[in-house]
């Protein structure tokens, strides 16, 4: 471990390399280096995006943690329980060579065409990817996580049909992370909006959580609610509904009062307004055993948990992860769908 020692029975696996693991890590380096001297030719500022699509890749490998683990990639490469560095660079390089080369490339194209294509390309990688990490014995699934796969699994690949479903939302709300800074990155002007959509604020909201909750499902079982709110496994429209108006709200409140905020000040009102409501709201929730997280999880925890509750701190380090990804994603597709009919040069700053 990177940051600290650990006790925990989550941080006692086998974390000694192999030959080919060994072979595959500096694979990873030698293909991140060449891609970022490549890229950065095309395009300008590229270790800040490939930083914000490897904190975006960091905050969802921290928050999905307990569905998965990685094993035997060297003492020195775990920065949290058997969270990854090295997985990090992987999946970033992955995810930065396509878009990069598609924005650069494929400029005059609609943003939401743009988008199917990062999905595609970065889905095909990622399926060799998966199949590699799997295959070289770094990739294992957590109990939680196997009996939702049920050994399903792809002929030759090896992997979880449910892969097909985990990578693109993965890749989706990693992408919409990153689109949204870069549209700080590159000082993208915006047109000022007259009047808040709030029905199409919430459909995209709303889908962005209802992902993001089934994908995440093994993690955390929602007890104890009306059977007929439940309309996937232990996922409930009622728990659900609760982030999504949260959201909903804060994003609307932000944009409504604080509309002369630049993007990375808004980006932070986001959080706070939507991270103070939620974070009491998951305390009273955990306490009357509404949300009852599952082993794997649970193994995870540290055992210290927020002063006078039960809350396990790394809760409240995930409640702004969560919204992190949510937020950001929503944010940049509410942006594009407002200017979508103008042209970049032409649009006004709403910083």
């Amino acid at each position: 471990m990177i940051f600290q020692p650990c006790s925990s029975a989550a941080c006692h696996f086998d974390k000694v390399a192999t030959m080919p693991i060994i072979y595959f890590e500096v694979f990873i380096f030698v293909m991140a280096a060449a891609s970022l001297f490549f890229l950065s030719k095309i395009t300008d500022k590229i270790f800040l995006r490939f930083a914000i699509i490897a904190l975006g890749v960091f905050i969802f490998e921290f928050f999905t943690a307990p569905m998965w683990h990685n094993f035997r990639l060297g003492e020195l490469a775990y920065v949290y329980r058997d969270v990854s560095w090295v997985l990090t660079i992987g999946w970033s390089t992955i995810i930065l060579v396509p878009v990069v080369l598609i924005d650069k490339y494929l400029v005059h194209f609609k943003e939401w065409h743009k988008f199917l294509l990062y999905l595609l390309f970065v889905f095909i990688i990622a399926l060799w990817a998966e199949k590699a990490v799997v295959g070289l014995g770094i990739r294992a699934y957590a109990p939680e996580s196997l009996e939702v796969i049920k050994d399903h699994f792809v002929p030759w690949f090896n992997i979880p049909w449910s892969s097909f479903y985990y990578i693109p939302v993965f890749m989706t709300l990693v992408i919409g992370f990153y689109k949204y800074w870069s549209l700080v990155i590159d000082k993208k002007l915006l047109i000022p909006m007259k009047k808040i959509k709030w029905g199409r604020e919430l459909l995209i909201v709303l889908l962005a959580v209802i992902f993001f909750e089934i994908m995440i499902e093994p993690m955390v079982l929602n007890a104890n609610l009306p059977a007929w709110s439940y309309f996937y496994r232990d996922v409930s429209i009622l728990m659900s509904g609760i982030w999504i108006i949260i959201i909903w709200l804060a994003i609307g409140f932000v944009d409504k009062f604080l509309v002369h905020f630049n993007l990375i000040e808004k980006f932070i009102a986001y959080l706070l307004v939507a991270g103070i409501i939620t974070t009491p709201i998951e305390a009273w929730l955990i306490a009357s055993q509404y949300r009852v997280y599952g082993p794997s999880t649970v193994a995870n925890f540290s055992g210290y948990t927020l002063p006078f509750t039960s809350v396990p701190i790394e809760v409240i380090f995930a409640v702004p992860f969560y919204l992190a990804l949510i937020i950001a994603s929503s944010k940049y597709w509410i942006y594009i769908l407002e200017n979508r009919r103008k042209n970049d040069s032409s649009i006004k700053n709403n910083a």
